[in-house]
């Protein structure tokens, strides 16, 4: 069924029920995959999906529920069912309606419809990656390879309407030239023009040969030097620390701190909704509000929670065009720039470490911001400037506000960042911090 015409029907639905406030959101999308092992390809498929997300509200009480069954029968009785759900549910403690002015969204320029139509080229890019692997000194690569469009509508019971695309292509590639040395690259993009496969692999490849003969660090504090991999993890979790909801729940470090110094006074981060480059990118968020950009950390000093209309009201202040219509989100981070450059930045460094990658990055204490991380796929201790050797099994120990306090340099050049380990697309530089406490990792051979 037509988009335009399901989420009119779906609203008929709601209205005859009753409903004070209702959004339909229908979003279809087409996704190209393929993924490869041990140089070969292993999996490729298409997939193509639509999904209807359903959100009402009758007297204080709030419901949101989606199907993936959208025929006209069926929707109404989903609609139906949420329904009479809704009205066994408690009365929220704060009740914010959606606002009663109409408006109306058309789809921003920054789409490539390319990246739904790449069937063929996928499995030549994949394969392109994995040759510069090699090149670069790899002897097996694995991974995967995704390029997808979305398309989404959205009505209001106020009116609003409009509808939304964005585009995405994504490659990870692991490398290996033994079973402990291993290298990781990727390349995202929200154009076919930015997308850059062999890089990718060069970069895999070239961080699986440094790798050989990797031996554990020495316990102790260590200047960091993190790659925009690594930093884009860690500061894609600030983002979603500074959602309202978080903040709410007593879940963020972030508690009670507008207005005040939570970072260095070189660390800036932005939100946007849509910017130059992003791969996240919406005109309108899930309640119908225009996204914006937003100041998250300004110089160091927090400046605001992410809001929907509900935190909104809780925190006496304006909505940020970050619905989610249960909790506010982050759409695509920016980290502003710095001034040096990568040499620069190494030669900085006394007694230290380079990252290049990480994965398991957990929290042992969501108030105060506790973290652990394991570094894998490229990591080098640096002593005076000059790198000595690669490492590997260790384990990174910080708190987020206590690592990003002090961060000493930020490099000139930036990349955007998405994969499973950064859910938010990220633009970071390589960013150098001091007296971070390193450990051997558990159960790692020495």
């Amino acid at each position: 069924m037509d988009p335009i015409e399901l989420n009119e029907r779906g609203m008929k639905v709601a209205k005859k029920l009753g409903v004070d406030d209702a959004v339909l959101q229908s979003v279809s999308g087409t996704e190209h995959m393929v993924r490869f092992a041990n140089d070969s390809l292993s999996v490729a498929k298409r997939t193509d999906e639509s999904v209807v997300s359903v959100y009402l509200a009758k007297d204080g009480k709030r419901i949101v529920g989606a199907s993936t069954n959208t025929t006209d029968e069926r929707l109404a009785d989903f609609i139906g069912r949420l329904y009479k759900t809704m009205v066994n549910l408690s009365k929220e403690a704060v009740y914010a309606p959606l606002p009663s002015s109409r408006r109306t969204f058309n789809r921003p320029g920054a789409f490539d419809k390319r990246l739904g139509e790449l069937e063929e080229e996928v499995p030549t890019f994949a394969a392109e990656a994995i040759a510069a692997a090699r090149e670069a000194g790899a002897r097996r690569s694995a991974g995967a390879l995704e390029a997808s469009v979305a398309t989404s509508h959205i009505l209001t019971s106020n009116g609003t309407s409009g509808h939304d695309a964005s585009s995405n292509i994504l490659l990870n590639i692991r490398s290996f030239t033994n079973r402990n040395a291993s290298g990781h690259g990727l390349s995202c993009s929200a154009s076919l023009r930015d997308f850059k496969p062999k890089e990718a692999g060069r970069r895999a490849g070239s961080h699986a040969k440094k790798m050989l003969n990797s031996k554990q660090p020495e316990a102790g504090t260590y200047e960091l030097l993190l790659s925009p991999t690594v930093a884009a993890n860690l500061i894609s979790l600030i983002g979603n620390f500074a959602s309202a909801y978080s903040v709410d729940a007593g879940l963020s470090y972030l508690v009670d701190k507008v207005g005040k110094s939570v970072a260095s006074e070189r660390f800036n981060l932005t939100d946007h909704g849509h910017t130059k480059g992003c791969l996240g990118s919406r005109t309108f968020d899930d309640e119908g509000i225009p996204t914006q950009s937003t100041k998250i950390i300004e110089g160091g000093v927090l400046k605001s929670y992410l809001h929907n209309l509900t935190t909104a009201k809780k925190f006496k202040t304006e909505t940020t065009g970050n619905a989610g219509l249960i909790e506010p989100d982050c759409w695509n981070l920016e980290v502003g720039a710095g001034d040096s450059g990568y040499d620069d930045m190494v030669r900085e460094m006394k007694h230290g470490i380079i990252l290049t990658s990480n994965w398991y990055t957990r929290f042992t204490n969501y108030r105060t911001g506790e973290f652990s991380t394991v570094p894998r796929d490229g990591a080098y201790l640096v002593e005076n400037g000059r790198v000595k050797k690669p490492l590997s099994g260790l384990r990174v120990s910080d708190s987020l506000e206590r690592m990003f306090s002090s961060v000493k340099l930020l490099s000139k050049e930036r990349e955007w960042i998405e994969w499973w380990e950064v859910d938010t697309p990220t633009l970071t530089p390589w960013v150098l911090v001091d007296g971070v406490n390193v450990t051997r990792a558990y159960g790692a051979s020495p």
